[in-house]
């Protein structure tokens, strides 16, 4: 099956390329960096020992700077290779990554054999960390065949892959039995994995919950607040297509009882556009921030700028988290919840199953299906102030976890490098 999947790739390597290519018109690959896909190197190598590290887009490449800063406190002298997918993350990662010696940026090689080969005969990391479900056959296959030890780190599987998946359980086994370890995030996606290759699937704790609060423009938010004075917030972050305009029916009926600012956040900054179209057929007064025009008449702001969502989930009185209310799978609910913010999410939240259980049990996350459920959430919370102040003193007891102790536990980094104690 592998070997029938490896010439399927390299038949489709010719029409791969000009997919990647066609992406940079949309702006989702850079034509600079494009190159990368095919095993072709656009930056410098360190010297030394180097390990990998991938993550798909930013909710991973967060948890992985956290885990990155972890390595480096313990290990100064080791340089990282930080891979992903999207341009969104690399755009998060690039001047985070700048301030960390030794560590270095690209788009992740598609996963074809020889441009894998190009790849790794570039780089020679001494280990492989992949992300939540960054699982690819070819590449699994050619990092164990040169002995590099491989890891999955946060590992989660949707059910939809996992039923996909299960109709193969024989390859998709040859597969994962080829990790050193598979350190799943909770117990639901252990069971999972533990399907396929039970011998190397452990538990350990969601590591986004060890991330960082999310940044904060200290300016920036206090000329909002001066925007904002007197009024409700209500904060739609990683919106999608179909989503804004449910926020947006929400927004009216909340508008009829309290004095209210709607902040959206698309997940994309390329919808900018469609977004501007959608408020203006709603015929909504609204500000762009690339605009920077604070307008206190704006009841409804568009944030088409990159990471300023800390920012803005500090600003909010209530929060919503997008790619929920359509099957995309749900983005990081624990981002606005560790900063004492309600959130609401909708009912497609396959990917972050886990999380979405844990926040409902601390009363913290409100599942909504419509415009209706969220003016009706938003209603309750907003007229119970000891309800929204009994939420924001719960977020310093749901950040503290054991994920970082319990990856140091299992990836045995200094053994992998030769580093005596």
């Amino acid at each position: 099956m592998l070997r029938l999947y490896r010439i399927l790739l390299f038949v489709l390597s010719p029409f791969l390329k000009i997919y990647f290519y066609i992406r940079c018109l949309y702006g989702k690959d850079r034509i600079l960096d494009v190159v990368n896909r095919f095993g072709i190197a656009t930056t410098d190598r360190p010297d030394g020992k180097l390990i990998w590290v991938h993550a798909a887009s930013i909710g991973e490449s967060t948890a992985a700077l956290t885990y990155i800063n972890h390595v480096k406190k313990q290990f100064p002298e080791l340089n990282i290779l930080i891979t992903t997918i999207t341009v969104t993350s690399a755009d998060m990662l690039l001047p985070k990554i700048a301030k960390i010696p030794g560590c270095r940026y690209q788009f992740v090689v598609a996963d074809n054999s020889i441009w894998i080969g190009k790849f790794l005969d570039y780089w020679q990391p001494c280990a492989a960390l992949f992300l939540e479900s960054e699982i690819w056959p070819n590449m699994i296959d050619l990092l164990h065949g040169r002995k590099i030890p491989i890891f999955l780190l946060n590992a989660r599987l949707s059910q939809k892959s996992f039923g996909r998946w299960s109709r193969l359980k024989n390859f998709f086994a040859g597969t994962l039995k080829k990790f050193a370890v598979i350190l799943a995030q909770s117990n639901i996606e252990a069971s999972k994995f533990s399907f396929f290759s039970p011998e190397n699937t452990k538990i350990m704790d969601n590591l986004k919950y060890a991330n960082d609060l999310l940044p904060c423009n200290d300016d920036l938010l206090d000329a909002f607040k001066k925007a904002c004075a007197g009024k409700k917030v209500f904060v739609a972050a990683s919106t999608h297509e179909k989503e804004e305009e449910i926020i947006l029916e929400a927004h009216k009926k909340l508008k009829l009882q309290f004095n209210l600012v709607t902040i959206i956040i698309p997940r994309h900054l390329t919808r900018a556009q469609r977004i501007r179209e959608i408020l203006q057929e709603q015929g909504v007064a609204f500000s762009f921030r690339s605009e920077n025009n604070f307008s206190d008449n704006s009841e409804v702001f568009c944030i088409d700028a990159f990471g300023e969502t800390g920012t803005f989930f500090r600003l909010a009185d209530i929060c919503f988290v997008g790619g929920s209310l359509v099957p995309i799978g749900g983005h990081n609910l624990f981002e606005p919840a560790a900063l004492g913010k309600p959130v609401l999410h909708g009912p497609f939240m396959d990917n972050a199953l886990e999380v979405r259980d844990f926040l409902k049990q601390k009363g913290i996350a409100f599942e909504v299906k419509n415009s209706d459920e969220i003016h009706r959430v938003c209603l309750e919370l907003i007229s119970a102030p000891e309800k929204m102040t009994e939420i924001s003193s719960c977020a310093e007891t749901i950040v503290k976890n054991e994920s970082l102790k319990q990856i140091d536990e299992s990836i045995p980094l200094r053994e992998i490098l030769h580093v005596e104690n």
